[in-house]
């Protein structure tokens, strides 16, 4: 039905799920930082820990057919 999860080797429930788990990370990061801008003291290295933790989640999933630095 979509190329894209094919391309990535996920089904489409697959994607899906990893697309809502990312939002849902994203989300709080978001959250983290608007905290962080006003109470500067607070979630300090939260944006970069998030960053990192994405990033190896990503590496994790699917079968990296797609260069993401595109």
């Amino acid at each position: 039905m979509f190329k894209h999860p094919k391309n990535v080797c996920m089904t489409y429930f697959s994607h899906l799920k990893f697309s809502f788990f990312l939002s849902y990370e994203f989300a709080k990061a978001a959250i983290c930082a608007i905290i962080h801008g006003i109470y500067p003291d607070v979630f300090v290295t939260y944006s970069s820990d998030t960053i990192h933790y994405l990033n190896a989640e990503m590496q994790k999933i699917g079968c990296r057919k797609i260069d993401l630095n595109k």
